[in-house]
């Protein structure tokens, strides 16, 4: 029952969910070539996956709908440990085996407060900000097609 707590207690945690966020999101091919130059690779054991399957997605129309659900979701998961330490879990939407496993594995090493400050700052802010400036173009290129429209009153 402890470790059921303590588990659920990982879950819990803003900063966890912020770089589950971030690598979850992430492209693959920047999350490998960070990948790749992280010195100091772990051994570790995939204890289960990296498998594909689908996920029912919900959704909501305005705030005073109820939820319904919209459809599938193709969804790859993979959950690893290294060094009989913490688990290491992650979801990353599509068909991504190798992200996903990567993702697991930098989940695990995150959880340990020893190797955080460095993946931090090697790799989930290097992913946060490119992730933000991707998003920063896409709304620019958005607002470049933007309408404006006006209504003229007649007879006035």
């Amino acid at each position: 029952m402890k470790n059921r707590i303590a588990a659920d207690a990982l879950w819990n945690d803003e900063e966890r969910r912020q770089w589950m966020s971030v690598l979850a999101e992430a492209e693959t091919d920047d999350l490998e070539a960070l990948w790749d130059r992280l010195q100091d690779k772990p051994s570790y054991t995939v204890l289960h996956g990296p498998e594909t399957g689908l996920i029912m997605v919900q959704a909501r129309i305005g705030t005073m709908s109820g939820l319904f659900y919209l459809g599938e979701a193709t969804v790859t998961k993979c959950f690893v440990t290294f060094d009989g330490q913490g688990i290491g879990a992650s979801f990353i939407l599509g068909r991504r085996p190798r992200h996903a496993e990567i993702a697991a594995v930098l989940d695990a090493m995150l959880q340990d407060p020893s190797k955080r400050g460095h993946l931090m700052a090697s790799i989930i802010r290097p992913l946060d900000s490119r992730r933000q400036e991707a998003e920063r173009l896409e709304a620019a290129r958005a607002a470049s097609t933007r309408v404006e429209f006006f209504t003229m009153v007649r007879g006035e």
